[in-house]
């Protein structure tokens, strides 16, 4: 096939994911650039790590540096998951403004400023420590004002780069709508090579990239149908449930994962969630857990199934006692809790290989 002379990415029509994806052959537009070209629309399409790397380093040799910055966006939903490092490693000596989006799934009793402070600290210790940090949701206009006026503070050229599912489309929709100006795909240098960038005039004095999102491998969406990414990524305030344990109890998050958690004497332990409310929890005995997820996997969420459990185990001695600590599962949520005696925690997940990204972290709320 040609390319899309919009973008100018080779044109296919095997995976609407992808970029250049079109409905018939001849269609002079890839979908992604129809859209926006026709009904001010921008859809998400994904690309692996490599492959962007590898244009984003033909990009920078054919940019000036003071020409040019990126707004890394993160989902505050999956902060670790949704991060690429080998993307942080590739920008760190350019102008970078992390946006960390979709603030509005967090419980509204949350302060931004504690938010801000985390992620400020997160990031302090990262290649890209000297990044603005700005909060964001689409659902906001106040929000999306503020990320406005500071894209027009300045006239270089934006990209916009982030994983897939972390809202970068729908930030770029919102500062459309948000601008009042019809956008147009406008022609560049880069148009007729296959950068799978698109480039987009939100005024006549600023323009935006919009690239596609870096395919996320570690997220627990992969054990899933793609129909059933709903459960993963979506666009709700996260549910809170507390749950007091005994020892050798096991939480289920519906037949995705679940975890174990053991100590010796029998004292409660309270352990707060923060997980899609499409993702319903259940408490059982350790020793029925698996009995029960064999009872009740097809029953769930239709996944493929595997019958190799990997474990990941967190352990925690008396020097941790009174400390607080949060674990998060990427594409599930997170979990916090506060040590009151030695104990052993155990997220089982049923895939081949531990590709889900757990982290063990300070409590962000």
């Amino acid at each position: 096939m040609s390319k899309c002379i919009g973008c100018g990415v080779l044109k296919q029509n095997s995976d609407h994911n992808k970029p250049g994806y079109v409905v018939k052959p001849e269609n002079e537009y890839c979908l992604r650039c129809f859209k926006i070209k026709n009904y001010n629309e921008l859809i998400d399409q994904e690309i692996n790590a490599e492959h962007f790397i590898s244009k984003l380093k033909e990009l920078i040799k054919l940019e000036k540096k003071k020409e040019i910055e990126f707004y890394y966006i993160i989902d505050i939903f999956d902060l670790e998951g949704s991060r690429v490092p080998d993307i942080e490693t590739a920008i760190k000596n350019y102008p970078v403004t992390i946006v960390i989006n979709k603030i509005d799934l967090l419980p509204k009793a949350v302060k931004l400023a504690k938010i801000r402070r985390y992620i400020t600290e997160l990031f302090a210790k990262s290649e890209l420590n000297n990044a603005n940090i700005i909060l964001n949701t689409s659902f906001k206009n106040n929000f999306i004002n503020s990320l406005l006026n500071k894209i027009k503070k300045s006239k270089t050229k934006k990209y916009f780069i982030g994983s897939s599912n972390v809202g970068k489309s729908s930030i770029i929709n919102s500062l459309l709508r948000a601008n009042n100006l019809i956008p147009q795909i406008v022609e560049s240098k880069y148009f007729n090579t296959t950068l799978d960038f698109i480039q987009i005039k939100l005024s006549s004095d600023d323009i935006i990239f919009d690239t596609p999102g870096i395919a996320r491998n570690n997220s627990i969406a992969n054990l899933l149908n793609k129909e059933d990414w709903k459960y993963i990524y979506f666009n709700k305030e996260v549910a809170q449930n507390t749950f007091q344990l005994k020892p050798n109890n096991t939480i289920f998050y519906a037949g995705l994962a679940w975890v174990n958690f053991e100590w010796e004497n029998e004292k409660l332990n309270s352990f707060h969630f923060f997980n899609n409310k499409e993702i319903k929890l259940h408490r059982t005995n350790t020793k029925n857990a698996f009995d029960y997820y064999e009872r009740n996997k097809k029953n769930i969420i239709s996944y493929n199934l595997d019958q190799t459990i990997n474990k990941q185990e967190f352990e925690f001695t008396e020097k941790d006692i009174n400390k607080e600590f949060e674990i998060s599962i990427s594409g599930l949520g997170w979990f916090n809790f506060k040590i009151k005696n030695s104990m052993k925690i155990t997220i089982n997940i049923p895939c081949k290989e531990l590709d889900v990204k757990t982290k063990l972290r300070k409590p962000i709320i």
